[in-house]
């Protein structure tokens, strides 16, 4: 979720900021932020309109048009 970090840079927002408008706490958000965490569906849906990015830009998913593979 490094990404993130840039644009919430990029804005001149603070952590508090996001985790404020979201609804989280700001640790919450910081461990999303630093990926020590996943967000849940509902804060990534949130992320992702605060943010104006794609859900797959937003969990650093390369969509190749691929099916996943079992592994």
């Amino acid at each position: 979720m490094r990404n993130i970090k840039q644009i919430r840079l990029s804005n001149g927002w603070t952590q508090q900021y996001i985790a404020d408008n979201i609804g989280i706490t700001k640790a919450s958000y910081s461990n999303i932020e630093t990926g020590k965490r996943s967000p849940s569906l509902k804060v990534a849906l949130k992320l992702q309109k605060m943010f104006g990015i794609s859900i797959e830009n937003l969990l650093n998913i390369e969509n190749d048009g691929s099916a996943p593979t079992k592994e």
